[in-house]
C-alpha cells in the first residue's frame, strides 16, 4: 500500500465540533447540531465519536465517480458544454422520502463499495479524463466538507474549478470555511414551505434560505437553484409564485433557476411521474413574474435553452444535457451584445476568485 492510498483510508479528524459536558460531541456543521455518544453517528452516518474525538468516515472513501456534463448538475451558465468530474461518498443529512441516489445517501460509509483516493489522486483523474472542473455531488456533500476543501484546493492549485451541488443544509460557522474553496454551486431549494421540509426532508426550510442569502451577497460563488416539482407536495401555483417571488426579491433577476421532474422512487413511489405541462407552466410563471433565466430538467422540450434576456432571442441550444448550438461569446450574446449572466469565460471566472481571495 502506498503513502497516498493509507493517507485516504485513515480515520480523519473532522472539524466543527466541541465537546460537551456529558461526554457527547457536538456537530455544529449542519442546523441538525447533533449530539453524538461514544460510538455513534451522526444523522449524516459518517461522522462519528471515536474516543471522545470526531471523526470524518467519509474522507478519501468517493463511493460514486463519473464523468458528466456540466449541465447534469444542473449549471446551464457555468463553462456550458464542459465535462465535469462528479463525485459523492456516503450519508446524508436530510431525510428526504424522495431521494433518487438512496443507495448511497441512505448508506453508512462501511456499506458501500468506494475507491481509496487522496485529495490530489481526485484532480489527477480529472486531468487524465479531460475535465476541467470537479464536482462533489450525488450525496450531500457537505458532510464530508473536509475532503471536499482538500479536493478544491489541489484542484485550484492545478487551474481546475470546483462545483458544490447540495441541498444548502450548513451552519453559517461552516459556511465559509467550505465555499471560499468553491467556484459554483447548484442548492436544491426542495420546496417553499415548512411543512415539506419538516415532514418530507425531516429538516427546515429557512436553513436553505439563509444558505441562499449568503451565497448572493456575502460570496462570488456562481450558483443556481433546482426545485424538484413532485405532484401534490410541492406543486402549487401558488407556492410557486412565492418561491420565484423570494428569489426575486432576496436573490435577483438574474439567478437561473430550474423546475425538475420527479420520478417515483425510495419512499414516493406512489407519486405520480411530473407531467411536463407543470413544469412549462412553471417556467411560464418565474418568467412573466421577471425572473430572466429559467429551465426545465428531466424532460425533452425547449426548456433547456437559453435566452437572452436582452434581444429575447435563444442563443444556447440543449437537447437533454447536451449542447448543439451556442451564440455567447465570453459571456455576451452574439446578437445583440447582452452580457449574460454566469462564469462563460476563464477569465471571469479568475477574476472571481481574485475578489473572493481578498474578501476571505
Amino acid at each position: 500500500m502506498d503513502s497516498k492510498t493509507a493517507i485516504a483510508q485513515e480515520i480523519h479528524p473532522a472539524r466543527w465540533w466541541e465537546p460537551m459536558a456529558d461526554g457527547r460531541l457536538h456537530c455544529y456543521l449542519c442546523p441538525r447540531h447533533c449530539h453524538i455518544g461514544e460510538g455513534q453517528s451522526g444523522f449524516c452516518f459518517i461522522r462519528k465519536n471515536e474516543g471522545g474525538n470526531l471523526v470524518q468516515l467519509g474522507y478519501g472513501r468517493p463511493a460514486a465517480l463519473q464523468i458528466d456534463p456540466v449541465e447534469k448538475k444542473p449549471l446551464n451558465h457555468f463553462f456550458p458544454g464542459t465535462p465535469i468530474l462528479s463525485m459523492g461518498t456516503a450519508g446524508c443529512n436530510m431525510g428526504c422520502f424522495f431521494c433518487q441516489n438512496w443507495d448511497i445517501s441512505k448508506a453508512k460509509a462501511d456499506q458501500v463499495r468506494s475507491a481509496s483516493l487522496a485529495a490530489d489522486e481526485v484532480v489527477a483523474l480529472a486531468k487524465r479524463y479531460g475535465a476541467p472542473s470537479l464536482a462533489f455531488t450525488y450525496n450531500e456533500p457537505t458532510i464530508w466538507a473536509e475532503y471536499v476543501i482538500d479536493i478544491a484546493r489541489a484542484a485550484h492549485a492545478n487551474g481546475l474549478n470546483t462545483v458544490m451541488v447540495s441541498n444548502g443544509y450548513i451552519t453559517r460557522e461552516a459556511f465559509f470555511d467550505v465555499y471560499q474553496h468553491i467556484d459554483a454551486a447548484n442548492i436544491d431549494l426542495k420546496a417553499f414551505t415548512e411543512k415539506f421540509y419538516s415532514k418530507v426532508t425531516l429538516t427546515h426550510l429557512d436553513p436553505v434560505l439563509q444558505t441562499l442569502r449568503w451565497l448572493r451577497h456575502e460570496t462570488n460563488v456562481w450558483f443556481e437553484i433546482t426545485n424538484l416539482i413532485i405532484p401534490t407536495l410541492n406543486d402549487d401555483p401558488g407556492e410557486l409564485k412565492q418561491l420565484c417571488d423570494w428569489v426575486l426579491t432576496n436573490l435577483g433577476d438574474d439567478v437561473p433557476l430550474h423546475f425538475t421532474a420527479f420520478h417515483p422512487d425510495f419512499k414516493l413511489r406512489d407519486k405520480d411521474h411530473t407531467p411536463p405541462e407543470t413544469l412549462h407552466k412553471a417556467r411560464a410563471l418565474a418568467m412573466d413574474m421577471g425572473l430572466k433565466y429559467v429551465y426545465e430538467g428531466n424532460v425533452f422540450s425547449d426548456g433547456g435553452n437559453t435566452i437572452c434576456p436582452g434581444c429575447r432571442r435563444t442563443i444556447i441550444v440543449r437537447n437533454w444535457h447536451e449542447v448543439v448550438k451556442n451564440r455567447t461569446r465570453s459571456g455576451l450574446c452574439e446578437y445583440c451584445g447582452t452580457r449574460i449572466a454566469g462564469v462563460f469565460a476563464p477569465e471571469h471566472l479568475q477574476a472571481t476568485r481574485a475578489v473572493h481571495t481578498m474578501t476571505t
